[in-house]
């Protein structure tokens, strides 16, 4: 292992297709609080508002490569996801061969598969990367052995050390917030490089108010982590409603435009007491609108009642399926149809159009889970939106493995291999879907529209020539999509959102808003 001369550790990470980056952030925070010199280079933007992760072009390989050349780092981090293997394994070779600087992964798929990752990679962090990454480089630093570092992963020579997890963080509020200064970061995007943050502009702002999920569902990369860390600490921590506050004032200065707090934890309100205290101080102290993802479990009028009083103007539900044979047997979500209904009747009586998450592209499902899918978001009330995904097969996961030894994918299905997500993060009807999944995409997607029918729905459901001819009923969808965009873009301007921004979503009719 290379070891950093003059007693110094320069750190570079490089996130790919995610310019949010909130892991990287928050490594390079506690890294800079520790003294390291840490920079971030954001390599391609993830443009979810048109559906679409570009290519990387050969330019933009070398600029690449020429900033990391020009910042001379002591020790290079890719985070990455399953999607971005093959990528990042062409980054990796590039760097070896024009650089030399030691390459460490880290990130979801390393999490899920780093058997793999290692094969490619010097080092592969497991993880939560704050203390090991500082442990790391303080060690190169000092000229001291690192194959003892605990949470790392390491190839020495035909030998792989495999290091114990060490215990999960609990004191979050212990550590400083995600970096977004303006100083040090780079943005590789259109041939170009540009020395800024393109978060800046931004008119919301990710918050993480706690780590970790306390649920596994078969599909998901979190039940990995989950098995991963039994024994190693509680699965989800929360940081104080204070430190979530302090944070939120102290980057008011760095996004001038700031309208709404997106809280992206894997479920926001499960502490009553804790619920309670942000309800009483979200409101006077901050003030904006807030977004956050709830529970079917964890979904009450009480909580409800705290978190609109607060602010609250969407909440995130997964339903994943409307089959509920499906959602218990397969996902293994302990959900049914009658908690999501009484979750909906909750959510809708305050006034809060829920967004609902739906897996389709799904191989368990017959032909009569997906007519109970649409009979079940027939039932909920609306207004509300909803989000389709493809079913993704992640390394590692319960239900990758179960549809492999059912033979209903191959090896090649497998996200690493296939890199579905890369081209398709959200459903959206202008990919060329077999006529049976395009059938009902179409109609799940015209149940959202409070302006449609549901006795329209239904009988378009009667109509057999549309299950074997589509495209007329795909285009009836898409219509109402741009109706709907519509209607968001003008509430938007209402509010007083971003010009930019609106025209970013409702002039693209592949936008995630679209269903």
């Amino acid at each position: 292992m290379a070891v950093a001369p003059n007693g110094r550790c320069k750190v570079v990470f490089v996130s790919l297709y995610s310019p949010d980056a909130i892991g990287l952030r928050y490594i390079c925070s506690f890294l800079k609080q520790n003294g390291v010199d840490a920079q971030l280079i954001l390599f391609k933007e993830k443009n979810l508002e048109a559906d679409s992760m570009s290519g990387a072009t050969e330019r933009e390989y070398a600029l690449l490569l020429g900033l990391l050349e020009d910042l001379e780092p002591d020790l290079i981090g890719l985070s990455l996801r399953s999607s971005f293997f093959r990528i990042s394994s062409s980054i990796t070779d590039r760097i070896r061969k024009e650089l030399g600087a030691p390459i460490i992964w880290g990130g979801t798929h390393p999490n899920v598969a780093p058997d793999d990752c290692i094969q490619v990679a010097d080092m592969v962090c497991v993880g939560e990367g704050e203390r090991p990454m500082l442990e790391l480089a303080e060690r190169l630093a000092a000229g001291e052995d690192v194959h003892d570092v605990r949470n790392l992963w390491i190839r020495k020579g035909k030998e792989i050390v495999r290091n114990d997890l060490r215990p999960l963080l609990t004191d979050l509020d212990s550590l400083p917030f995600p970096d977004y200064a303006p100083d040090g970061k780079f943005l590789i995007e259109g041939d170009e490089i540009s020395p800024h943050d393109p978060f800046a502009g931004r008119f919301n702002l990710d918050i993480m108010a706690s780590r970790g999920c306390p649920y596994h569902c078969t599909y998901c990369c979190n039940s990995v982590f989950l098995q991963n860390h039994r024994g190693k600490g509680p699965p989800i921590r929360r940081r104080s409603v204070d430190n979530v506050i302090e944070e939120i004032q102290t980057m008011r200065g760095k996004f001038p435009h700031l309208k709404r707090i997106d809280f992206i934890d894997e479920v926001f309100a499960w502490d009553e007491a804790w619920t309670s205290e942000f309800k009483s101080k979200y409101g006077k102290q901050v003030g904006l609108p807030f977004q956050c993802a709830q529970h079917p479990r964890m979904v009450d009028g009480e909580t409800i009642r705290m978190l609109k009083e607060a602010g609250l103007e969407r909440v995130e539900v997964g339903i994943q399926s409307g089959s509920e044979k499906i959602r218990k047997e397969v996902f293994e979500r302990p959900v049914g149809n009658e908690d999501l209904i009484r979750t909906a009747l909750v959510v809708n009586s305050f006034k809060i159009a829920p967004a609902y998450d739906l897996i389709v592209d799904n191989p368990f499902e017959a032909e009569e889970d997906r007519a109970d899918c649409l009979e079940f978001l027939l039932s909920l009330p609306r207004p509300f939106h909803l989000r389709m995904y493809p079913l993704t097969y992640f390394p590692g996961t319960a239900l990758t493995q179960r549809a492999l030894d059912a033979k209903l994918i191959t090896e090649e299905r497998v996200e690493n291999k296939l890199e579905r997500t890369h081209s398709k993060w959200f459903v959206t009807l202008d990919y060329p879907w077999a006529d049976r999944e395009r059938y009902w995409i179409s109609l799940y997607s015209l149940t959202s529209k409070s302006f449609v029918p549901k006795w329209f729905i239904r009988l378009l459901s009667r109509v057999r020539v549309l299950r074997r001819h589509p495209r007329p009923l795909s285009a009836v969808a898409s219509l109402a999509n741009e109706v709907k965009l519509g209607l968001i873009a003008v509430k938007w301007l209402l509010e007083g959102k971003p010009l930019m921004a609106i025209l970013r979503h409702a002039g693209k009719g592949q936008s995630h808003w679209q269903i």
